[in-house]
């Protein structure tokens, strides 16, 4: 096989191949935004959701790991799912610092369709409203839904 036929079957016919049966994925720009959650506990931050590549899911571990060394990070991020993350790795690390930043150590936040979901114990109300507004500051393209307690 001449090399202008390789181009064309690697190019053309493979592609359309794989698609036929299901097995190509869609680019991340094209698929549908998943649902990203993450979670705070004490030493530990948790993520899950989805990701339309493992080097997606990737980014956003690495974003998350740079924030802090103190944290041990859980990655229960599902690749290839076909949905991509609802957020940026950089929003998603800016959303975690917020929380680090005000000391919260019981945090858990949930990014789905244009909307953080925010819920966390914090020391008292002033801690509270200083964590949303961080939060809100941290994630501007995003409606935030927040359910803080506090001792």
């Amino acid at each position: 096989m001449q090399l202008p036929q390789r181009v064309l079957v690697g190019a053309l016919v493979v592609p359309a191949l794989l698609a036929s049966l299901g097995l190509a994925s869609r680019p991340a720009e094209e698929a549908a935004p998943g649902t990203l959650v993450f979670a705070v506990r004490t030493a530990e931050i948790v993520l899950a959701g989805t990701a339309v590549s493992a080097v997606e899911r990737q980014s956003v571990v690495d974003a998350v790991r740079a924030l802090t060394a103190a944290h041990r990070v859980t990655d229960m991020i599902t690749p290839d799912a076909g949905e991509r993350l609802p957020v940026s790795p950089t929003a998603a690390a800016s959303l975690l610092g917020a929380v680090l930043d005000q000391g919260v150590t019981d945090f858990t936040g949930v990014v789905h369709g244009g909307r953080l979901t925010a819920s966390a114990r914090v020391e008292d109300p002033v801690r509270a409203g200083s964590l949303s507004d961080a939060l809100r500051q941290a994630a501007p393209g995003l409606r935030v839904d927040e359910d803080f307690t506090s001792d």
